[in-house]
């Protein structure tokens, strides 16, 4: 299981600030967002737009998400 935190505009359209995605093995980036979409596909116009982060760290595209880690889906943010 990873346990994923939605913030600002991603918690809005999903209408849930912590969802579970239920992995048992390593997966992709692109594997969570085909999960994620499925099951919230409001989210699609954030798809490009989010970073990811795991554990506290932003993601590279080719880093693999472990069940146990926390990942974040971050929206851009704008301020002064």
């Amino acid at each position: 299981m990873v346990h994923v935190v939605l913030f600002a505009q991603a918690s809005q359209l999903a209408g849930a600030s912590v969802l579970e995605w239920p992995v048992k093995k390593p997966q992709s980036t692109d594997a969570f967002w085909d999960w994620i979409l499925g099951e919230h596909p409001s989210l699609a116009s954030l798809r490009f737009t989010c970073r990811l982060a795991t554990n506290g760290e932003y993601l590279a595209e080719d880093t693999p998400i472990y069940p146990g880690d926390e990942l974040a889906i971050i929206p851009p943010v704008s301020g002064g």
